[in-house]
């Protein structure tokens, strides 16, 4: 029952989203099922979409084609190693983020014009928006209708200010979401059913499609992250969303954009990642590479270096706070950051930054949005943060290896 139920959900939403942006540049418009053995079911001939009105007319989006090459992510066909920052305060409603996460809020409540030209002067090129998966399912008792129509218009402006656009379906705490999935699941695809409808024939927009999945790498956990099946014990969802058939469920319903899938073990690793297959040729694979309080360098070769030299890998969220778990914990130096940085720079492997708009992470003071920075840490007081260094990385174009001075 469960297979069918998921199998009519991706069959009706190809129907709107084939409508609305078209045949998909060869892919097949049929859905695929997620759990193997279901029969698609035909797509009818698309029906023409009204051109809508407004008043007044909206600023023309920046003409952008992201696209895939061999190793190497593509805009407007030249090799392109884009500079990435996180926007978060789109990752659950505002009413939400006031009431739990109040540093994320003040990026809620901040963003518009002048962030966005700050974003521009601090070298990104690229704005990774964290959305809320509950809180954009019309099905979750979450959803918001206001939250949903802000994130559309949030990732329009930016697009209308030239920026590439990455929306990173999120579904955990800070998103809101009281259950536990540990991969995709069916509301993920109705998620990215109803965004598809808006951006899918824009090459500008790039489509995370489940941040960090959880589970530790092992043949069994990467087979259901590429094909899904029974989902892991515990899961909200009994049933787990692969990546190949919500990719190859979007294509049918006319997807044109760049791919990103996170690895696992809260987007650790790729060692061992499947190849997923794309018609269009345009998958990019996602690490997060945080130092979590370890100055160990020795698994960054397995995890995204070797698996760099065979296929497009993009370490699009990181940074590296003093103090904080994810980052540098109790080090009493920054030297590993200072290392990752030029790891990444020597394996063509492009940066994301982590939150742009959340005081104390990439910048200081939101709004301000002056870089943070490693001033006055030293060994027996080590503070700070890697904004500084990010930066000087974005506005060098990774041109040069970095030093410790430059995060200063």
């Amino acid at each position: 029952m469960r297979t069918i139920l998921i199998t009519r959900l991706m069959t009706t939403a190809a129907f709107l989203c084939v409508a609305a942006c078209g045949s998909g540049g060869g892919a097949t418009s049929a859905p695929i099922a997620v759990v193997p053995g279901a029969t698609p079911t035909p797509t009818p001939a698309p029906s023409p979409t009204p051109t809508p009105t407004t008043t007044p007319a909206p600023t023309p989006v920046a003409a952008q084609a992201v696209g895939v090459s061999g190793l190497h992510l593509t805009l407007n066909g030249q090799n392109w190693m884009p500079r990435s920052v996180v926007i978060r305060g789109f990752v659950a409603t505002p009413a939400y983020l006031k009431a739990n996460l109040a540093g994320t809020y003040t990026g809620t409540v901040n963003y518009g014009a002048a962030e966005l030209s700050a974003a521009t002067a601090f070298g990104a090129d690229t704005l990774r928006f964290q959305v809320s998966q509950p809180s954009l399912d019309p099905q979750s008792p979450l959803y918001d209708a206001a939250y949903t129509a802000s994130v559309t218009a949030a990732i329009k402006q930016a697009r209308a200010a030239g920026f590439v656009v990455m929306i990173s379906m999120q579904d955990e705490t800070n998103s809101g979401e009281t259950g536990f999935n540990p991969f995709a699941t069916a509301e993920t695809v109705r998620d990215w059913d109803a965004l598809n409808a808006t951006f899918c024939a824009d090459r500008g927009v790039l489509y995370e499609l489940y941040n960090e999945p959880r589970p530790a790498k092992s043949a069994a956990n990467w087979a259901l992250w590429a094909n899904g099946g029974t989902n892991a014990a515990g899961a909200s969802d009994p049933v787990a969303v692969g990546m190949q058939p919500l990719l190859d469920h979007l294509r049918a319903a006319g997807s044109q954009n760049v791919m990103v899938l996170d690895g696992l073990g809260i987007g650790r690793t790729l060692d061992g990642v499947p190849t997923i297959n794309d018609p269009l040729g345009r998958v990019v694979y996602a690490v997060h590479p945080y130092q979590r309080g370890s100055d160990d360098e020795s698994k960054w070769d397995i995890d995204f270096g070797i698996p760099s030299t065979k296929m497009p890998v993009w370490a699009d969220e990181w940074s590296a706070g003093f103090g904080a778990d994810i980052g540098l914990g109790n080090l009493t130096s920054y030297q590993v950051a200072v290392d990752l940085l030029n790891y990444l720079r020597d394996h063509a492997i492009p940066l994301g930054g982590g939150a742009f708009d959340v005081p104390g992470v990439m910048t200081q003071k939101v709004p301000g949005w002056v870089p943070t920075n490693y001033d006055g840490s030293t060994p027996t007081d080590p503070m700070g943060n890697s904004g500084q260094l990010v930066h000087t990385l974005f506005a060098t174009h990774y041109g040069r290896p970095l030093t410790a001075a430059d995060g200063l």
